[in-house]
């Protein structure tokens, strides 16, 4: 049965370098946009459905890389692109990643 959840966090446009670790393999990727949730990027390689991640990318209101565990929800092929969306629900987040963010989707895109 399909598990039907409903978005709480609002999703902003914003394009980041994304560095993702899952079972001891690294993959490089971008954002498409960014919510205190999760996270929609695009690399050239897919991951499995429920593996659970570990994300590490950069922000300009923050001087640390924003570290935090995910697990992939959804896959898509971009049609006409050698490139996988990727939707990834983050576990976790510190509080001063939550604070960093916040003040990251106040800027403009």
């Amino acid at each position: 049965m399909a598990e039907h959840f409903r978005r709480i966090d609002p999703r902003y446009d914003r394009q980041l370098s994304v560095e993702v670790s899952s079972e001891g393999e690294e993959l490089v990727g971008r954002s498409r946009n960014v919510s205190l949730g999760g996270m929609y990027f695009e690399a050239r390689r897919a991951l499995p459905i429920g593996a659970t991640v570990t994300l590490r990318f950069h922000i300009p209101t923050q001087p640390e890389a924003v570290e935090v565990s995910g697990d992939v929800r959804w896959v898509v092929n971009t049609p006409g692109s050698s490139e996988f969306g990727i939707g990834i629900r983050f576990q976790g987040l510190r509080a001063r990643d939550v604070w960093a963010l916040n003040r990251f989707f106040q800027t403009a895109p």
